[in-house]
């Protein structure tokens, strides 16, 4: 029974998983002074989008990424980092960054360092926990180092940078624009949370400490409420991945004025979801200036 039950909280974690100025954070801080190391290898043209790959240093990670924008035009631009769901990569958000650049923005999809690497062997239940909590928060400065790379690029506006996150990249969304004032505009696609409670209770009793110690520094329902700027919520009434509860929780936690649309759709949503994150964002981050 105490290895079914530490079963299924594992499982519950993984579950859960799936789903200019900064201010200092805890545990999401980090080195702003760190170069930044970037290479660029290689650019391709695509109509009127330039997609450049490129990777960085973040701590002891090097990200991958690909930077897009418009192959002409004004400098001065709106920058967006755009963040992957659960066993995605970069590949995975390119499209939505497309139709931004077609827009006149600059963005950003990166590859979570999280999703490109596995728990090391051997470790007990309560270090597996911490190991889960490290690979979240390099995640996190992964994403604010993503901002610093829009920051560098002469072409954007570091007064109008973006966050979007669809899924386990909408979970890390709120953690990034909780704690960097940076980010101006956030859209949070299928991102679901239940309160630090549930996992505590879900723990067989020798890992209850545990949980309760190390959760709090990751937990999505308690930065979403110290967002500042603009947030966009979207959440499919037909989810088959993320509970409604859990999608309805972030939505009551989100911070007074904050956008939220249902669509009758399933995890991915539609292209009408597609196309209001777009007008949202030319309106948020002044794209038609």
């Amino acid at each position: 029974m105490r290895e079914r039950a530490l079963g299924l909280f594992v499982l519950v974690l993984a579950v859960a998983g799936c789903s200019g100025e900064t201010t200092a954070a805890g545990p999401l801080d980090y080195d702003e002074s760190q170069p930044l190391e970037l290479t660029q290898p290689a650019e391709t043209r695509d109509g009127e989008i330039v997609v450049r790959d490129l990777s960085y240093a973040s701590g002891t990670d090097r990200i991958a990424a690909y930077l897009v924008f418009p192959a002409a035009g004004d400098d001065d631009l709106p920058g967006v980092v755009h963040l992957h769901g659960s066993g995605g990569d970069r590949e995975q958000m390119l499209a939505s960054a497309k139709l931004l650049a077609q827009q006149g923005a600059v963005a950003l999809t990166l590859s979570a360092p999280s999703q490109q690497r596995t728990q090391p062997a051997g470790l007990s239940a309560a270090d597996s926990i911490r190991w889960q909590r490290d690979e979240t928060i390099a995640d996190v400065v992964a994403a604010r180092r993503g901002l610093d790379v829009l920051e560098a690029y002469e072409r954007v506006d570091d007064e109008r940078l973006g966050l979007l996150g669809f899924s386990l990249g909408g979970r890390l969304a709120t953690l990034v624009a909780g704690v960097d004032e940076r980010v101006r505009a956030t859209i949070l696609i299928s991102a679901g949370a239940a309160p630090v409670s549930e996992y505590v209770d879900a723990a067989p009793a020798e890992l209850r400490d545990d949980v309760r110690e190390v959760l709090p520094a990751i937990d999505p329902l308690s930065y979403v409420g110290e967002i500042t700027g603009s947030l966009f919520i979207q959440i499919g009434r037909t989810d088959s991945v993320v509970p409604q509860d859990a999608l309805e929780n972030v939505v009551d936690a989100a911070p007074d004025g904050t956008r939220v649309v249902r669509y009758q759709t399933d995890h991915g949503l539609d292209a009408k979801a597609e196309r209001d994150r777009v007008d949202w964002l030319v309106d948020e981050l002044r794209l038609d200036r």
